[in-house]
């Protein structure tokens, strides 16, 4: 239902109503409010109590979660993203980023292969240090560590990966969430990655785990 003479709409997501301004190579993302308060997506994470693993429900965000959200996929690496601001009738959370392909040729984005995603998904990842999580999370995730806390990341989809103006690949967008602490206490998968994705954000270098080089042969 929205229409402008001056930008032209993209495909909606699941989140937003991405318009390109081509001759400035921007996009302006509007956020919507629904009815029901939400605006945005993110996801409750908690254990499983009755099997192994740990659940991860996407629901409705509210206005703070979502940008809380911008704020830390910014600070953290990911694709430039600017704040505009709320428009006059309080409907719309509007952010603003560079422009980034396939936007402009959908078909592109149609035709990319998983193979093709799948070589430019580690490279996006890299750029927000993020430490890929193998805990049982039913779903791939991946670690960030910013603002001293941990965040949970996922839905990396082609859609969120995407390359930027010198055709490095970037995530434009994901679902992000901060990490229960009592989650990363009883999993030792999640507090490896927690610990690995802090040391690479305050170091500069990724730690390299050991498979079983170090361990006893007689403790195996």
């Amino acid at each position: 239902m929205l229409a402008s003479r001056f930008l032209t709409p993209l495909k909606t997501g699941a989140e937003a109503c991405p318009f390109a301004d081509f001759e400035n190579g921007v996009v302006y993302k509007l956020f919507p409010l629904h009815i029901n308060g939400g605006l945005g997506k993110t996801f409750e994470i908690e254990a499983d109590p009755e099997r192994s693993g740990i659940v991860m429900n996407v629901r409705d965000a509210v206005l703070a979660e979502t940008i809380e959200k911008l704020i830390i996929l910014h600070d953290a690496g990911g694709h430039p993203t600017e704040l505009v601001g709320i428009d006059d009738q309080g409907d719309y959370l509007i952010a603003k980023q560079p422009l980034a392909t396939p936007y402009g040729d959908l078909d592109n984005l149609r035709e990319m292969t998983i193979a093709q995603i799948d070589r430019m998904r580690p490279l996006a990842v890299e750029r927000l240090q993020a430490v890929v999580c193998r805990a049982s999370f039913k779903r791939p995730v991946w670690i960030v560590w910013c603002d001293a806390r941990a965040w949970v990341m996922s839905d990396l989809h082609p859609g969120n990966v995407m390359r930027d103006a010198d055709g490095l690949p970037c995530i434009i967008d994901a679902l992000l969430s901060p990490l229960p602490s009592e989650l990363i206490h009883r999993d030792r998968m999640v507090s490896e990655a927690v610990e690995d994705a802090r040391i690479w954000r305050e170091t500069g270098h990724l730690p390299v785990r050991k498979a079983f080089d170090d361990v006893n042969d007689d403790d195996l």
